[in-house]
C-alpha cells in the first residue's frame, strides 16, 4: 500500500480510503453481506489500509465499529466522516449539530480524533442543491456558515477531536469560494475520467497548499469490465436506463484517450483518480475482498491523460 501526506495531519494516509456506504445491510444484521463487508476491512487493514470514510447518513458504522474497536492496528487506523450542517432544508449552521456529529462518530467508530471533517453545506432541498437558485441562496450564507465552522473547529482540534476539515462543495461556483476559504484544508469531490470538473481547481489547490481526496473513482459502476461495454450488458441493467445515454456518450469520446493497458478498468480508473500529487486519497467503496484487486496496482497513469480527459469532457458539456 502506498500513503501520501495530508496538509494539517500528521500521519500519512493510504491512497485507498475504504469506503464503507453499501458494505453492510442498515440495520445491524449479521447476514452475509455484512460478513463480507467486515471480511473485506479486515482484509484491507491487514494490507495497509489506514483510512476509512463513513457517514451517519449510510447506517453501516455499526460494523466498521465492530471491526476497529478490538482491532490490533486499531491506534494505526485514520477517519475521514461526512458532517452536514445546514442539512437539508434548514435555515443556519449548527455548531451543536456540527459537534454532536463529530461526537457520535468518535463514539462509534471507536476512535479519539476524526482525521478530515467532509463538510456538506446544505441549506436547500435537495431537489435545489445543483440548480442556480441553490447555489445563490448556499454562497449568500456561505461567510456566516464557515465563520461559525471555523469557531467550533477550533474548539474541536484544541481538544484534540479533529484534525483537518474539507469542503464537499456540490458545484463549481461554492468550490470557488470554498478553496479561498481559511477553515477548509482543501476539496472532496467526485473525480474520474467521466467526471473531471473539478479538475479546474487543483492549481489553485496547489497554490492555496491544499489537499484534494477523490470520491466515486468508477464513475458508479460504469468504469468497471462487467459495464463500460454498454452493447453487452442485458437489458434490464440499470446502465441500461435512458439517464445514462450521456455518460456512455461521453464515454466513447474518452476511449480514443483511455488506455487501461493491462489494468481492469477498475484499477485503471482508480490510479486516474490518483494521477496527479494533489490528490491524497480517492474513497473506494469495498464491499467484498475481492473489490480490493481495484486498488492492488501501483501501475501509473499519466498526469497528461487527465488534462486531455478533462479538455474533451469540457467539449462535451459545451455540446
Amino acid at each position: 500500500m502506498q500513503y501520501r501526506e495530508l496538509r494539517d495531519f500528521d500521519v500519512p494516509v493510504s491512497e485507498l480510503c475504504f469506503g464503507t456506504m453499501r458494505y453492510a445491510d442498515t440495520d445491524g444484521a449479521a447476514n452475509e453481506k455484512s460478513a463480507a463487508g467486515a471480511r473485506a476491512l479486515e482484509t484491507a487493514i491487514d494490507r495497509g489500509v489506514n483510512f476509512i470514510h463513513s457517514s451517519h447518513e449510510y447506517g453501516t458504522r455499526w460494523l466498521t465499529g465492530s471491526v476497529t474497536k478490538e482491532h490490533p492496528r486499531r491506534s494505526d487506523l485514520h477517519h475521514i466522516i461526512k458532517v452536514n450542517t445546514p442539512d437539508w432544508g434548514e435555515p443556519r449552521f449548527s455548531r451543536e449539530s456540527f459537534r454532536r456529529q463529530i461526537e457520535n462518530a468518535l463514539r462509534e467508530l471507536c476512535t479519539d480524533r476524526i482525521a478530515v471533517v467532509q463538510h456538506l453545506q446544505r441549506g436547500v432541498t435537495r431537489k435545489e442543491i445543483m440548480a442556480p437558485s441553490g447555489d445563490e441562496h448556499r454562497l449568500a450564507q456561505f461567510d456566516e456558515v464557515t465563520a461559525e465552522l471555523a469557531e467550533i473547529t477550533e474548539k474541536l482540534r484544541a481538544e484534540g477531536k479533529v484534525a483537518a476539515v474539507m469542503s464537499f462543495p456540490y458545484t463549481a461556483a461554492y468550490a470557488r469560494r470554498a478553496v479561498e476559504a481559511d477553515v477548509y484544508s482543501g476539496l472532496v469531490a467526485y473525480f474520474n475520467p467521466l467526471e473531471t470538473e473539478i479538475y479546474e481547481f487543483f492549481p489553485r489547490l496547489r497554490n492555496q497548499n491544499k489537499d484534494f481526496i477523490a470520491i466515486r473513482p468508477l464513475a458508479g459502476g460504469i468504469l468497471t469490465d462487467r459495464r463500460v461495454d454498454r452493447a453487452a450488458l442485458p437489458a434490464d441493467d440499470r446502465m441500461q436506463e435512458s439517464k445514462m445515454d450521456e455518460a456512455y456518450r461521453q464515454l466513447e469520446a474518452l476511449k480514443p484517450v483511455l488506455t487501461p493497458g493491462s489494468l481492469t478498468w477498475e484499477q485503471y480508473a482508480f490510479r486516474f483518480s490518483l494521477a496527479d500529487p494533489i490528490v491524497k486519497s480517492t474513497v473506494l467503496g469495498i464491499n467484498t475482498v475481492d473489490h480490493l484487486a481495484t486498488a492492488g496496482a501501483e501501475e501509473s497513469v499519466p498526469l497528461a491523460l487527465v488534462e486531455k480527459a478533462w479538455e474533451i469532457n469540457r467539449h462535451c458539456d459545451e455540446r
